[in-house]
C-alpha cells in the first residue's frame, strides 16, 4: 500500500509500461497514451555512485561502482514487479545526457535487453511528440551514457579528492568543484579588477549644429576613439565654436533588426533573473513544471518544450503553427523569415529545439487562472519571447552626416521606421533616435552653435549578477546551462559569496578556497582547461573519443598536484598559529585550529575548555601564513553583539529587554530569558529606525520605549476603531503582511476573517 501511495497508482497489468522521471510528467503521459499503457515514476536517478566513499576504481580504469540511492529500494521494487507484467518496457526519461544515463540505469536495474529498442525520446509532452515517440524507439545512446559517466566521475574525482584537504586547512564547509571552482575564480578575478580600478577623467563632447542636428564628436586626426582623455583636445576643440564644418558625408541606408532569437536555457535564465528576478535555480523549478504539464480546462498537459537545450532551433511544425497565429493577429507583412545564427559547433549541443510553447493558442491571458503566479510570469516571458521571434524585421532608414572641421570630425544619425515588424509588439531597450531627415547634402556647411562638455570620470566594471555570470560561464564553454543554478546554488550555499543587491561579492571564505585551489591545482582553475574539457565531453556523446582516455589524461596531472598539496597540508597541520586573545583561564593566548564547523580559537592548556568560534570573522590570509593572527577587537565586538544590548523597554513584570540581532533582524529578549523563555518581536518600522541609526543610545541603553509605546497607542485607536469581527462578532487584532499592516479575526482558523487598513493607518 505504501508502494501504491507514492506512485499514486494501482499496480496492475497493462500492455506496455512507460518509465519517466516524475510523477507529473507520468499523469501527463498517461493521459494522453490511454488505457493500453500504464505509465509511472522512478523519481529521477535509480542508482549513483555511492556518497560515502568516492566509488570509481582508478586502478581499474576508473570503472564505476553504482549502488542504490538510498529509499529507492521501494520504488526499484515496483518498477521490477510492474515490468515482468508488462509485455514491453519503454524508457522515457528526459531528452539529453542526464536522462540516458537515467535510462541506462533503469535498463541494468530492471535487466532489460541492452540491445532492444526500448529508449524513446520527445521535446515536449504533447499527443503528437509522445505517440510518435511510441512509434520509433530506439536503443539507449551508450556514447551519450559515457559522456555522463565521464562527467560525473569527473566531478566525483575533484570533489572527493581535493575537499577533503580543503577540510583540513580551512573547514568542513568548504568544497572543490570542477565548473564551480572555475566559476569562483570568475568572481574573484573581477572583484581584484574592481579593487585595482583607478578612475580616469574623460570629456564626453557632443556638438549642436545648424539644422538642429546633434552630433558628437567622432574621429581626431582620421582615428576613432573611445573618449577624450586629453584636455589639449577638449581646448582645442572649444576654438571650433562658431566656426563652419563641412559636410563630408551625407547618406540614406535601408537596414534592417531582427527580432530576438528564441529562448535556450542560458538565456531563459538571463531574462528570468532580469525581468522576473527569479534565481536560476528558481527559473528552472518553474519551468520543469511547465514543461510536464497541467491540467489546463480539465485537460493535462505540457505547455513547454525541454527547457534544458544549447539550441534555438525550431521545428517546422512549431513554425507552422506560429505563422498561422502571427496571420490572424497581425496579417501576412508580420510573418518573419528563419535567421541562421551562426555559432561555434564545438560549444552548441544542438539535439533539442529551443524554449517555446507547446502550443502558441494557449497564450498566457487564456490559461492565467491554471497558473500560479510565478508559472504565469515564466510562461508569459517563454511564449512572448517564441511568438516575438517568428515575427518579420523592422525595416528602417538611416541618415548618417559627418562633417569635419581641421582634425576633428562629428557624427550623427537620424531613422525611419519603414515597417515596424516586431517593433509592434516589442522594442529593444536601447531605441533608434528617430526623427525626420534634413535636407543636407554632401559639400555643404555648417556651423557649430554649441558645444556640450560633460566631464565625467570612468567606472570600474560591475560585478557579476546571475544574469552575468551565466552569460560569462556560456560564452567561455564552462559547464552547460543546465548545471548553472546548482553552481550558482553551490558558490552561495557555501558562503563563498554574498549579494549586495543582484550582485556576487566574494568573501574571504571564497577569496581563500580560490587562492588554495589556484596555487595548487591550476588546471582545474585555469578557463581554457575547463572549457577543453567541456569539448571533450561532447566528442565522447558523438562517438569521436574515448572516455576513459578523456579521465586518465585528466587524472595523470591531477594525481602530482594532489600529492604536492597532501605535503603542504600535512606541513600546515602541524603549524600553530596565535592569536591576540588571551585565554579566560589566563594561560596565555588562544591558537587557532580547524574544526567540523570551521576555524575556532582553542586554550593551549588541553585541559581547558574555553572555546570561541570565528565563523564570520575576517582574517587575513597573510596573517594565517605568517602564523600570527588578530581577532581580538572583531571576536570581542562579535561576543558583545551576541550578548544583546540593554533596552528602556520592560516586560509587566519589570524584567528588562536585550536587543539582539537574529537571523530575520533584530528582536527583543528578556535578560532572564533561560528562565522566563520570553522573546518579543520588533514592528516592521522599528526594525528600518535601527537600520538606519535613527534610535539613540543614552548611557548604553538602546531608546525604543518611546517608539513601541506610540506604535502601540496606534494599534490600539485602530482596533478601537474597527470594531468586532461582523462575520463572528469576536475582536480584531494587528496583522502584519508582506504589504503591510492588516486587521485579522482572533477566532482564526475558525474565522479567517481580515481586513486592509487604508495607508493613513
Amino acid at each position: 500500500m505504501y508502494i501504491e501511495k507514492i506512485l499514486g497508482v494501482k499496480i496492475v497489468a497493462k500492455k506496455n509500461l512507460v518509465i519517466v522521471e516524475s510523477p507529473a510528467k507520468a499523469k501527463t503521459i498517461e493521459k494522453i497514451l490511454g488505457k493500453n499503457f500504464h505509465v509511472t515514476a522512478s523519481f529521477g536517478h535509480v542508482r549513483d555512485l555511492p556518497k560515502s566513499k568516492i566509488g570509481v576504481d582508478i586502478e581499474d580504469s576508473f570503472k564505476p561502482s553504482y549502488s542504490t540511492i538510498r529509499g529507492k529500494g521501494d520504488v526499484i521494487k515496483t518498477l521490477k514487479d510492474l515490468a515482468k507484467k508488462s509485455d514491453k518496457v519503454y524508457l522515457a526519461s528526459d531528452p539529453d545526457r542526464e536522462g540516458e544515463a537515467i535510462a541506462w540505469h533503469i535498463a541494468q536495474t530492471l535487466k532489460l535487453d541492452e540491445n532492444e529498442s526500448n529508449r524513446i525520446e520527445f521535446n515536449e509532452i504533447t499527443n503528437g511528440a509522445i505517440r510518435e515517440a511510441i512509434k520509433n524507439p530506439r536503443k539507449v545512446d551508450i556514447n551519450r551514457v559515457n559522456a555522463q559517466q565521464a562527467r560525473r566521475i569527473l566531478d566525483r574525482l575533484v570533489g572527493y579528492e581535493i575537499s577533503p584537504l580543503l577540510w583540513k586547512t580551512i573547514s568542513s564547509n568548504t568544497s572543490a568543484g570542477r565548473v564551480q571552482s572555475v566559476a569562483l575564480k570568475l568572481i574573484c578575478d573581477l572583484e581584484d579588477k574592481i579593487k585595482k580600478f583607478i578612475p580616469e577623467k574623460f570629456w564626453d563632447i557632443k556638438g549642436e549644429f545648424e539644422n538642429k542636428m546633434n552630433l558628437a564628436l567622432y574621429k581626431i586626426k582620421g582615428k576613432r576613439f573611445e573618449r577624450v582623455v586629453d584636455e589639449d583636445i577638449v581646448n582645442d576643440v572649444k576654438l571650433t565654436l562658431k566656426s563652419e564644418y563641412s559636410v563630408i558625408s551625407s547618406k540614406v541606408t535601408k537596414k534592417t533588426k531582427n527580432p530576438p532569437l528564441p529562448l535556450k536555457t542560458s538565456t531563459l535564465q538571463q531574462l528570468s533573473s532580469s525581468y522576473l528576478g527569479f534565481s536560476a535555480s528558481k527559473t528552472m523549478s518553474v519551468a520543469q513544471g511547465l514543461y510536464e504539464g497541467m491540467s489546463i480546462d480539465g485537460n493535462q498537459k505540457g505547455l513547454i518544450t525541454y527547457m534544458r537545450t544549447d539550441s534555438t532551433r525550431i521545428s517546422d511544425e512549431a513554425k507552422g503553427m506560429a505563422q498561422s497565429y502571427i496571420v490572424e493577429t497581425f496579417g501576412k507583412d508580420y510573418l518573419g523569415k528563419e535567421v541562421v545564427k551562426k555559432k561555434k559547433e564545438e560549444k552548441i549541443q544542438d539535439a533539442h529545439e529551443a524554449v517555446r510553447p507547446t502550443d502558441i493558442y494557449l497564450t498566457p491571458d487564456k490559461i492565467k487562472k491554471d497558473l500560479t503566479p510565478d508559472q504565469y510570469k515564466l510562461y508569459k516571458l517563454i511564449w512572448e519571447r517564441f511568438m516575438i521571434s517568428q515575427l518579420a524585421p523592422m525595416q528602417y532608414e538611416q541618415f548618417e552626416i559627418v562633417v569635419e572641421n581641421g582634425d576633428y570630425q562629428f557624427r550623427g544619425t537620424l531613422n525611419k521606421i519603414i515597417f515596424d515588424g516586431y517593433y509592434k509588439v516589442f522594442k529593444d531597450e536601447e531605441e533608434l533616435p528617430l526623427g525626420e531627415f534634413p535636407n543636407i547634402n554632401e559639400g555643404d556647411l555648417l556651423k557649430l552653435k554649441k558645444l556640450n562638455i560633460k566631464e565625467d570620470w570612468t567606472k570600474a566594471p560591475a560585478r557579476l549578477t546571475e544574469s552575468s555570470l551565466v552569460k560569462k560561464l556560456e560564452a567561455d564553454g564552462i559547464g552547460r546551462p543546465s548545471t548553472y543554478a546548482a553552481i550558482i546554488e553551490t558558490l552561495k550555499k557555501r558562503e563563498y559569496v554574498t549579494l549586495e543587491g543582484k550582485s556576487f561579492v566574494p568573501t574571504e571564505l571564497g577569496y581563500e578556497v580560490k587562492t588554495i585551489l589556484e596555487k595548487n591545482f591550476k588546471d582545474i582553475m585555469d578557463v581554457k582547461f575547463t572549457a577543453s574539457l567541456e569539448d571533450g565531453l561532447d566528442s565522447v556523446e558523438e562517438g569521436e573519443k574515448n572516455w576513459v582516455e578523456i579521465l586518465e589524461n585528466f587524472y595523470s596531472k591531477l594525481s602530482k598536484d594532489l600529492e604536492l598539496y597532501k605535503t603542504k597540508v600535512e606541513e600546515e597541520s602541524n603549524r600553530i598559529i596565535t592569536s591576540d586573545m588571551p585565554c579566560p583561564c589566563g594561560k596565555g593566548f588562544m591558537i587557532m585550529k580547524n574544526g567540523r564547523f570551521g576555524r575556532y580559537l582553542c586554550c593551549t592548556d588541553e585541559e581547558c575548555k574555553e572555546k570561541y568560534s570565528l565563523k564570520g570573522l575576517i582574517i587575513p590570509l597573510e596573517d594565517i601564513k605568517k602564523g600570527e593572527i588578530k581577532v581580538k577587537d572583531l571576536l570581542e565586538e562579535q561576543i558583545r553583539v551576541k550578548q544583546g544590548k540593554m533596552t528602556d523597554v520592560v516586560l509587566p513584570n519589570g524584567t528588562k529587554l536585550l536587543l539582539k540581532l537574529g537571523r530575520f533582524g533584530s528582536y527583543l529578549e528578556s535578560e532572564n530569558f533561560k528562565e522566563d523563555n520570553e522573546r518579543v518581536s520588533l514592528p516592521g518600522e522599528v526594525k528600518k529606525l535601527l537600520i538606519s541609526g535613527s534610535i539613540e543610545e543614552k548611557d548604553g541603553i538602546v531608546q525604543l520605549k518611546w517608539i513601541m509605546d506610540k506604535i502601540q497607542k496606534e494599534e490600539d485607536e485602530i482596533l478601537k476603531n474597527a470594531g468586532n469581527c461582523e462575520k463572528c462578532g469576536r475582536p480584531f487584532k494587528i496583522g502584519r503582511g508582506r504589504w503591510g499592516k492588516f486587521l485579522a479575526c482572533t477566532g482564526y482558523p475558525e474565522c479567517k476573517n481580515i481586513k486592509k487598513l487604508d495607508k493613513k493607518d
